[in-house]
């Protein structure tokens, strides 16, 4: 696979931002927008060798040179002129004291017109540590951020990855310039004028079926809380066979319990309509791929209505999931809800009328990330997206690790207590496990 960004042209030493970069950064005004990610360690890893290992990484990746300034009525990336990677080293007191400080990342907006868009804290100890990577979301999405932490666990145990070139001319080019010719120009158009009408007779609906439902509050501030919940090899293994069995996605059959757990606590009505949300790459979808190893925030939302019962049959609330995902993906959606995302997040903090939906699910599939590096063992994985009072209720980004399934999620303590998302997530368990 090949990337754009792998160009000997002059580069330009700035670019706007474009569509979900564009909506990040209208975001982050609200709250800060970060994606966090936790390395849990055992062993031994200098703070000396970390932070040469960090100033390595910055010179391979562009966008970890970069900053955001205002430009006109939008904002644009200015690549260089920016300090080294922030990092922070502190004792580590507690085994779990990792959530808090984690936690603590979503309150701390990023110094954007100075950059870089990228710190580090790490909690050490005689035993190992917790690093703590913090991203702003504009140059990160989940195929970025696995290859990512890669290499820089490759610095880190003193191996130069020289199978990934560096990234010198990353973020130069945005996601709209490659989108496919059906959706450029006049194609474009039509498809947007297409998908206006089907978001309009969604909305029609889903007001009118919302109709003496519970509506989800909108608090005026709300704090980032996080979860972090495995289920056993068994329940994963059920789960994945499944998947094959009813030819139903793993993605769809992890929303429809996440999406049944949510209701069961949460809306007490028999019948509820409630809005989902995916994501989706669009690495692999536009007219010269971008490789994974390039950093970018180069995914795209798909939201829709199911219709979720109090006792319903699961196998056709995971079915209808599956089936608006491909009318969404075969029309185009994920080109034109990344174009149009900078409008529907002005729109909705103007409003501040609805919510994005009931529930987010981000599920990357497998993750692999070497066990052993040098003098330290890789013991855990945990990765977090921020989220906001006008966001879903409930999120999680799920991955498969080392033949268990990992849910980091994550809920709002304006819309519920620990005690409450803990109970959705053994719902959601039990829902799955009962599914099997």
């Amino acid at each position: 696979m090949t990337s754009s960004t792998d160009t000997t042209a002059t580069l330009a030493p700035s670019r706007a931002l474009a569509g979900l970069e564009h909506a990040m950064r209208i975001t982050d005004d609200v709250a800060p927008f970060n994606v966090v990610m936790v390395l849990r360690l055992d062993g031994e890893l200098p703070v000396a060798t970390l932070r040469q290992a960090l100033d390595v990484l910055q010179q391979r990746h562009r966008l970890l040179r970069t900053r955001i300034l205002a430009e006109g009525k939008s904002y644009a990336f200015h690549f260089e002129g920016t300090p080294a990677i922030p990092l922070e080293v502190r004792d580590r007191v507690q085994a779990d004291g990792w959530v808090a400080m984690a936690e603590d990342q979503f309150q701390q907006r990023f110094p954007l017109t100075e950059g870089p868009l990228m710190r580090c804290l790490y909690l050490a100890d005689a035993q190992g540590g917790d690093l703590i990577v913090t991203l702003h979301h504009t140059i990160v999405d989940a195929a970025s951020a696995r290859h990512l932490l890669s290499e820089l666990l490759d610095l880190c145990s003193g191996v130069t990855p020289e199978h990934v070139p560096a990234q010198a001319s990353e973020g130069a080019v945005p996601a709209p310039a490659l989108y496919p010719k059906a959706f450029s120009g006049a194609g474009y158009a039509r498809a947007l004028a297409s998908f206006m009408r089907r978001q309009m007779a969604d909305e029609f609906s889903f007001r009118w079926k919302s109709r003496g439902i519970r509506k989800a509050p909108i608090a005026a501030t709300g704090r980032c809380c996080l979860l972090p919940v495995r289920f056993p090899a068994e329940l994963t293994d059920k789960l994945i066979q499944a998947s094959r069995t009813h030819r139903v996605t793993l993605n769809s059959i992890l929303g429809a319990g996440m999406l049944s757990a949510v209701q069961r606590r949460l809306y007490p009505s028999p019948l509820v309509p409630l809005r989902h949300v995916i994501f989706a790459d669009l690495r692999d979808r536009l007219r010269t791929p971008m490789a994974p190893t390039t950093l970018g925030c180069l995914l795209t939302m798909f939201r829709f209505t199911v219709m979720v019962p109090k006792a319903g049959d699961f196998w056709r609330i995971a079915s209808d999931i599956q089936d608006a995902t491909a009318v969404a993906a075969r029309t185009g959606e994920r080109y034109l809800a990344y174009s149009m995302s900078p409008g529907m997040m002005k729109m909705m903090f103007a409003a501040k009328a609805f919510r994005m939906g009931a529930t987010a699910l981000s599920y990357s599939g497998p993750i692999e990330l070497p066990e052993t590096s040098g003098t330290f063992r890789v013991t855990g994985l945990h990765a977090f997206a921020a989220n906001m009072t006008l966001g879903p209720e409930y999120t999680a980004l799920v991955r498969l690790f080392r033949g268990e399934l990992w849910w980091d999620i994550m809920y709002m303590d304006s819309d519920m207590n620990e005690t409450t998302a803990r109970e959705i997530a053994r719902d959601m368990q039990l829902i799955l496990e009962a599914a099997c």
